[in-house]
């Protein structure tokens, strides 16, 4: 990596702290931060961003925002609650559902869990496999009804075996599943773009420079900085 572009990372962390205050009162106001912490604006911009950031991957049909008119919506790895809150009939069989919503997490190993900092690191891996119970659950109702697909990504993954299977891919970070809900809802809109590339095969993530992240062959997503680069002309970084 050039050492400028080392120079320009470590100048966009230390404006942040600067502009919070760090380098001037680097001490915790305890009193104010019992007040300000958990305030109702501080909440409501919270969740505006977990909104915000939710990145629409694939939008087939314009199958989000769910129409008014399905209400019935089978889950797996979402919070009835939160389907309730937006709005939704939640049902416990496929074949009774107008729409399935499957949440799954980004795929990964841990491969040092008996050192310390190994233990809680997601490694390995970063595709989905056929028997991932995930993948069962996106295959079974995609077979029936059209099924909105979210992966939180906190680390990259490949979604070749599984985004041809569902009507429409979010990619997620952190986001609720209130969040989620009402961006499915149509109570908000999805605005992220990706941050990072995501492969398409693990061989290529195999293959590719590990001082560049941002090169594998053939990406299926790539990251919002590199849409425009040459050889990226058949991905995409998210789109509203």
């Amino acid at each position: 990596m050039p050492v400028r572009a080392v120079d320009e990372a470590v100048r966009r962390i230390l404006l942040l702290k600067f502009r919070l205050g760090l380098f001037d009162h680097p001490f915790v106001d305890t009193a104010a931060a019992a007040r300000i912490v958990g305030s109702a604006a501080f909440r409501q911009a919270g969740e505006k961003a977990q909104e915000d950031a939710q990145v629409l991957l694939e939008n087939r049909n314009r199958t989000l925002p769910l129409a008014p008119s399905v209400r019935q919506v089978w889950l797996y790895g979402v919070d009835r609650r939160a389907a309730a809150a937006a709005g939704f009939v939640v049902v416990d069989r496929i074949d009774r559902a107008q729409a399935a919503i499957v949440r799954v997490q980004a795929p990964f190993e841990r491969l040092h869990s008996y050192i310390f900092f190994g233990a809680p690191q997601h490694e390995g891996r970063l595709d989905f496999r056929a028997d991932d119970p995930g993948v069962i659950a996106v295959t079974q109702a995609s077979a029936r009804v059209p099924t909105v697909l979210a992966v939180d990504l906190d680390r990259p993954s490949s979604l070749t075996g599984l985004r041809d299977k569902a009507s429409a891919v979010l990619g997620l970070f952190g986001a609720s599943d209130i969040a989620l809900m009402r961006v499915i809802s149509g109570a908000a809109i999805p605005k992220g773009r990706l941050p990072v590339e995501m492969p398409a095969w693990m061989a290529a993530v195999r293959a590719q420079n590990p001082v560049r992240p941002p090169d594998s062959e053939g990406p299926l997503y790539c990251s919002a900085r590199t849409i425009n680069s040459p050889g990226t002309e058949a991905c995409v970084a998210g789109q509203n």
